[in-house]
């Protein structure tokens, strides 16, 4: 059963750039969504385990932080890897809350091979 990879992007060239360079992994089935509330409802509706999320930080409707807490809040993602990518320099949740905190972060621009890499090793 492939791994389900969610990326939550709004810019549609960056999200299927992403997609692309994450299919390469193999053995993935990647899910787009462009902002945390559709993320949101796909995670409760959802019955196929999550493997790893990929998000951007300045998200239409709330911020990556927030939407990074608010999966690992919904009991069985608390421990599902996710990577942040962001536009900022230094980004660092509104407060230091352990499940707002991303496992990996890019700032962009970043390479699409260098997270690939780290998503792997994440799985």
């Amino acid at each position: 059963m492939p791994r389900l990879i969610l990326i939550v992007e709004d810019t549609a060239t960056l999200a299927s750039s992403l997609a692309v360079a994450i299919e390469g992994i193999g053995n993935v089935c990647v899910i787009v969504t462009g902002d945390a509330t559709e993320a949101l409802r796909f995670l409760r509706l959802q019955c196929h385990p999550l493997a790893a999320v990929v998000t951007d930080l300045n998200l239409p409707d709330e911020d990556g932080f927030t939407l990074i807490q608010a999966i690992r809040e919904m009991e069985p993602y608390r421990t599902v890897p996710v990577i942040l990518i962001t536009a900022q320099e230094s980004p660092r949740p509104k407060e230091q809350h352990m499940l707002g905190s991303p496992n990996a972060i890019f700032q962009k621009p970043f390479s699409m091979k260098e997270v690939r890499r780290v998503l792997e090793t994440l799985l």
